[in-house]
């Protein structure tokens, strides 16, 4: 009962306060696809390679929201931390902001967001 326990608190974890389970990576090696989703203006977490990875990106992104869409402005197969990516909204065209990716700390395999 205990295991399921802590299991859930890590699943649940807060993405800004939880503990990078690791160094952090200059770059993602990105498979078929990367997921994103955004913790706050300042916090997005990127899944890739099973594992979600916290980016504290470098100068904030004010039009960051969670029902917005991120496109990558490179299309290589790494995602690297200064590497461009833009926000738009799901239904016009309309660029919001253009941030840029900060380091990204490994979190728990086991977390969930």
């Amino acid at each position: 009962m205990l295991g399921f326990l802590l299991l859930l608190a890590v699943a649940t974890a807060d993405p800004l306060t939880a503990p990078a389970a690791g160094p952090s990576a200059t770059c993602l090696i990105v498979g078929r696809q990367l997921e994103y989703k955004v913790a706050s203006a300042d916090v997005l977490l990127v899944r890739a390679g099973g594992r979600w990875h916290r980016s504290r990106l470098p100068d904030g992104c004010p039009g960051l929201k969670p029902n917005m869409i991120i496109v990558r402005r490179d299309a290589s197969p790494r995602a690297c931390a200064n590497d461009l990516f833009e926000v738009k909204d799901n239904f016009t065209p309309q660029v919001f902001s253009l941030c840029r990716f900060g380091r990204f700390e490994p979190l728990d395999k086991a977390s969930r967001f």
